[in-house]
């Protein structure tokens, strides 16, 4: 039986096999084809003639080795090539309402049969019907089936399913966010699904996640090298058993000029005042995000309060390297590749943190100048995500490890 992939990572194949259809760079054009295979597609009270089916055939790392196909349901069959170097294949049924998927062996038929419905009712604390909501359906493999809107009385329907799988229904109402799993071992599945009052209250909230670091920064140099911009990134946990609705707050320095904020990636509003910045986020009840606030100041120095009580801290020059710059006493040089600097002892959330820049005279200067702009509020959303800080904390595990 072959490895099977997260659904983190299925997600990304969905969107990179199944939404654009384009492969990386030099994956597995070669591959040849050695056979076909089967598979069947049945609709209760209905039929899948004619919906669409795309395959993934992946190797032993879970990466395509051949562009993906698309094929069609005709009389309840579906066919696709198989491949000599493909240990598996991941299989995308696309319907009217939305898309089911299966992850198959080589040899074993996959087999979509859509007849199970889910059905049920959104209460508040009180019982009363909750309406202004939608649910999002998620497939066991990660990736969204469907999306359906809750009706005035609360209720709700979702057909048609897959028998004797999970999935997880992702519940937004009024700016929170709820998840409930159900099961679809029965023909017909129906609940009362009770949703919570979000809470607002900021001591719900802890530094979480994000291990080995959960407070992240990187600084660099202004477009127009006067200033520095910042970057700040935390790993916020909602420790509370209700959502979280409402602001997350950063320290920042006094005459910082804040231009953006995001949760996960996505921009959302953030204010400034009095040396705080507040990014409004929604958090389910135990769940961790990341979330950042960008800002620049004038002047080549960056002092602030670190803000949060935190265990693993993290600041990256950009555009600069260590020897042009001097940092507060409780950071040192990380021994990494990267102009890095972390703490060693715990820090206090009114601790102070600094870094100034001694020396601009660096050919690196203006490599990091189009991060920002002058004239620009555009937050440079793509390097704040996971995959960016994920290149630097393997290095940072085994610097504070060893």
């Amino acid at each position: 039986m072959t490895h099977r992939p997260t659904s983190a990572l299925l997600v990304s194949l969905t969107l990179a096999l199944f939404v654009s259809l384009a492969l990386a760079a030099g994956a597995g054009a070669a591959a040849a084809a050695s056979d076909t295979n089967t598979g069947t597609a049945t609709v209760e009270n209905g039929s899948a003639e004619g919906y669409n089916v795309t395959v993934a055939a992946l190797n032993s790392s879970n990466q395509p080795v051949v562009e993906p196909t698309e094929t069609t349901v005709e009389n309840g069959t579906f066919s696709y090539e198989t491949f000599d170097n493909a240990t598996a294949y991941f299989i995308r049924l696309e319907t009217e309402t939305g898309a089911h998927y299966e992850f198959v062996d080589p040899g074993e038929q996959p087999t979509f049969t859509l007849n199970r419905t889910v059905s049920g009712r959104l209460v508040d604390e009180a019982g009363d019907p909750v309406s202004n909501a939608t649910v999002n359906v998620i497939s066991e493999y990660g990736p969204q089936v469907t999306q359906v809107a809750v009706a005035d009385d609360g209720s709700f329907s979702i057909d048609p399913l897959q028998p004797n799988r999970t999935y997880s229904l992702r519940i937004e109402a009024d700016g929170a966010v709820y998840r409930e799993v159900v099961s679809t071992d029965t023909e017909n599945t129906d609940l009362e699904i009770e949703l919570a009052a979000p809470t607002d209250d900021p001591r719900a909230l802890e530094l979480g996640g994000g291990q080995p670091v959960n407070h992240f920064m990187r600084v660099g140099p202004t477009d127009d090298g006067e200033g520095l911009f910042a970057i700040e990134i935390l790993s916020i946990r909602n420790t509370a058993e209700r959502p979280f609705v409402g602001p997350v707050a950063f320290e920042t320095p006094p005459d910082a000029e804040v231009v953006a904020g995001s949760v996960q990636n996505e921009r959302v509003d953030i204010t400034h005042d009095n040396g705080t910045a507040t990014v409004e986020a929604s958090i389910e009840a135990g769940e961790t995000v990341e979330v950042a606030a960008f800002y620049r100041v004038d002047g080549r120095t960056l002092e602030k309060p670190v803000g949060y009580d935190v265990e693993s801290f993290a600041l990256l020059l950009e555009g600069y390297d260590l020897t042009q710059a001097e940092f507060s006493s409780n950071l040192v040089e990380a021994d990494m590749n990267q102009p890095m600097v972390t703490n060693t002892e715990p820090l206090d959330a009114n601790e102070q943190i600094s870094v100034r820049i001694t020396n601009t005279t660096s050919d690196s200067d203006t490599d990091a100048n189009s991060t920002t702009s002058e004239d620009s509020n555009e937050l440079p959303i793509v390097p704040l995500g996971l995959a960016f800080v994920g290149t630097i904390v393997g290095g940072l595990f085994v610097y504070r490890r060893f």
